[in-house]
């Protein structure tokens, strides 16, 4: 790798203090058990957690969080430790060892290019001051790890020698981050991230008429109201937030955004971040629509496989087809360019490479809901200068687009998350922040723009998240031929009603070796629905769909696997299909910012026993409004909901849902009726007697999250 790039602002290790980590362990509260010095600290953290978020508390708050949020990592990476695995050498090169890590595919856990793991001899297990060999990671293929040692362990190694594996996780997202938090209270950040004024200076001549690129967001007011005031930097030194709820096409605003204050302001220089690849490579797929080439650079981080970069981004990313290798430029290389696209992690290295001040005039963060406050300013902290009519009067844009409505970033630490970890920077702006609220009924444009044109979904299918979370506003803006194309579909319950609530009353079931959990009535109804959508001639010329076009949400971990299995191994007329490893089942989180033609929630849980489980960790859909609003927005012509209505209706967001899938005629299964409810109360209460309930307690330690949802672990550098 040729690293030209500068290190000039240095990267601590911020390592958490091993009391925190005790006190942590025994209990906060756990009087009796702690010595002077754990008491002291327990009171510190008690102290700080109850503090409300300022910027005198900003640096010691989150630091706190951070490293509470570290010390649940290390527990829960535990979950993939491995004993008596062979390696082997690799073919080609025998200095590597080939380690098979099931899982890593799907990141559970995560293993990238430069991690390292460590193995000990698996015979020595148990005995004194063994040797642990730390492992680097040099390349990940599908279940496949090859590792690099030292000669010490090179020199006895033989095939098919028996190890136990220890994993590992980067810290250094956590680092930058801890980094980014200290940074922005030294370069004075405060009217960035707790804005209370504007100075309400135009950068272009009021006459001036922007000429959209694209043509459509002229019929769309929102949209274009939007960019005007990003391009006019009125709001500075407050942030300009873009609320995009779910198919309004923020993205979309934001780069049209983008291109025109390239235009307009010829000084301007743009950073345009997201927290995953994914959306930092779809930001320069659309950029490069309308902007030279050459203006644009997509750096990228060294652990990305470089497979995995679509074809028509690289020839403006950082790879270099002759050395075969990422590179990384210096900052003299890379003051060229007008727009820098990376993720908010990768931004840190331009932080480090401390570029002169306000050289980046704007720094532009798409699904700015999907990570914590802390790797949002990693793009901020160190990079943008404060607007200063009188030092930088065409700099210091900030611009977040987002949605606070639907699900903030995945965390495992309970304590992080009940002291506000998991709020994002603009969901704390967009409610705690007097600039960004509605109080006559409209948010002030100079702050705060709402898209309203929902491109995706059938009228029926957004009503409920509009009424619920979107204050009734979102208007139906979709293509009818796509969206009203299963309104005659013959299965369903009442036609030119594309929903179906199948009411099952099931069982939650576990495994003795995984506390997640399932519900097989509800698996054997999911592909009840698939067979009957995978083998139908469409009505009216409509092909049948295909498997790509079906999605399948479930909220826990092992729901997800069965359905996966059900589906691709056991079913034998579903197995078959050619292209049925296109039909994706995942979590709500893995389903954010996607959309399907077709989607079948399984809800699962049938059991009141677990509801508070669910509630005190925010798993699954009860009580969970942002989980419940991704789910049921996913879906642009059909949504199949497969649950109990017992349980679901003592939430008020599904009991609203499935009260309007009553009244148009859309419920079809186990007969619920209203009415009765003191007898559903007694099957509820009788199906609890039968469940085999778990003893309290989880010596593990080990976080309710890892366990029901298992989510991924960060691959995205």
């Amino acid at each position: 790798v040729t690293y030209d790039l500068e290190k000039k602002i240095t990267l601590a290790s911020y390592q958490y203090p091993p009391k925190l980590k005790e006190v942590i362990q025994i209990g906060l509260d756990a009087k009796g058990l702690l010595s002077t010095v754990l008491k002291d600290e327990a009171t510190r953290v008690k102290t700080l957690l109850a503090s409300s978020l300022q910027f005198t508390n900003y640096n010691s708050r989150f630091q706190l969080l951070l490293h509470l949020e570290e010390i649940q990592m290390e527990v829960d990476i535990r979950r993939y430790d491995q004993t008596d695995m062979s390696m082997v050498q690799d073919n080609r090169n025998k200095r590597l060892l080939v380690l098979e890590v099931p899982g890593v595919a799907e990141n559970r856990p995560s293993v990238l290019r430069g991690d390292h793991l460590f193995v000990t001899h698996a015979e020595e297990r148990g005995r004194q001051n063994i040797i642990h060999y730390k492992g680097y990671v040099h390349a990940v293929e599908l279940e496949k790890v090859k590792l690099g040692f030292s000669e010490n362990l090179l020199n006895t190694f033989v095939d098919n020698m028996k190890f136990d594996v220890t994993f590992t996780f980067s810290r250094l997202p956590l680092m930058l981050q801890h980094r980014a938090v200290q940074l922005a209270v030294e370069n004075n950040l405060k009217d960035v991230l707790f804005p209370s004024f504007s100075y309400g200076e135009s950068i272009l001549p009021p006459e001036k008429e922007l000429r959209l690129f694209d043509r459509k967001l002229e019929m769309n007011h929102e949209q274009r109201t939007a960019v005007q005031q990003i391009v006019s930097g009125c709001s500075r030194p407050a942030p300009y937030l873009i609320f995009g709820p779910p198919g309004t096409g923020k993205t979309v605003t934001l780069v049209e955004a983008i291109k025109q204050v390239l235009v307009c302001i010829p000084t301007s220089r743009v950073l345009a971040c997201a927290p995953s690849n994914s959306a930092s490579d779809l930001l320069c797929q659309r950029l490069m629509k309308h902007i030279d080439k050459k203006d644009i650079y997509r750096m990228i981080a060294l652990s990305r496989d470089f497979r995995l970069v679509p074809e028509e981004i690289k020839p403006c990313c950082n790879w270099d087809h002759k050395k075969q290798a990422y590179v990384y430029p210096s900052k003299a290389v890379l003051q060229q360019y007008r727009v820098v696209i990376t993720t908010l992690v990768t931004a840190g290295r331009l932080v480090s490479a401390n570029f002169p001040q306000g050289h980046f005039s704007h720094v532009f963060v798409d699904e700015s809901g999907h990570a914590v406050e802390t790797e949002c300013i990693i793009g901020i902290a160190g990079i943008l200068d404060v607007m200063d009519p009188s030092s930088n009067k065409n700099g210091g844009q900030l611009v977040l687009a987002g949605d606070p409505k639907q699900l903030g970033p995945i965390l495992r630490s309970p304590l992080a998350i009940k002291h506000g970890l998991d709020v994002s920077l603009l969901e704390r702006l967009m409610t705690e922040n007097s600039l960004y609220q509605k109080p006559s009924g409209q948010y002030n444009p100079q702050f705060v723009t709402k898209l309203l044109h929902n491109y995706r979904s059938h009228s029926a299918i957004l009503k409920t998240p509009n009424e619920l979370f979107y204050d009734n506003e979102l208007l139906e803006y979709a293509d009818k031929m796509i969206s009203h194309s299963y309104c005659k579909w013959e299965h369903l319950p009442k036609k030119d009603f594309p929903i179906i609530f199948h009411g099952v009353v099931g069982k939650d079931e576990r495994e003795s070796n995984s506390p997640s959990f399932f519900n097989i009535n509800e698996i054997e109804m999911v592909l009840f629905y698939l067979k009957k959508l995978l083998s139908s001639q469409g009505k009216g010329g409509q092909g049948r769909i295909s498997p790509k076009e079906i999605g399948v949400i479930s909220p826990y971990r092992k729901q997800v696997d069965k359905l996966r299995k059900a589906i691709t191994v056991v079913d034998p007329s579903l197995k078959g299909l050619n292209d049925i490893k296109d039909l994706k089942v995942g979590s709500v989180e893995e389903f954010q910012g996607q959309e399907r033609s077709v989607i079948i929630i399984s809800t699962v849980r049938s059991s009141v026993d677990y509801l508070q489980i669910d509630e005190d960790f925010s798993l699954g859909f009860l009580r969970n409004p942002k989980r419940f609003n991704v789910a049921a927005t996913r879906a642009k012509a059909l949504l199949i909901v497969v649950g109990n209505p017992i349980i679901l209706s003592r939430d008020v967001n599904w009991y609203k849902f499935l009260g309007y899938c009553r009244q148009e005629g859309g419920y079809t299964g186990y007969p619920y009726e209203e009415e009765n409810m003191e007898e559903e109360e007694l099957i509820v209460q009788l199906g609890s007697l039968q469940l085999s309930i778990e003893p309290a307690g989880n010596p593990s330690g080990e976080s309710e999250v890892q366990q029901q949802i298992s989510p991924e672990w960060r691959n995205d550098m």
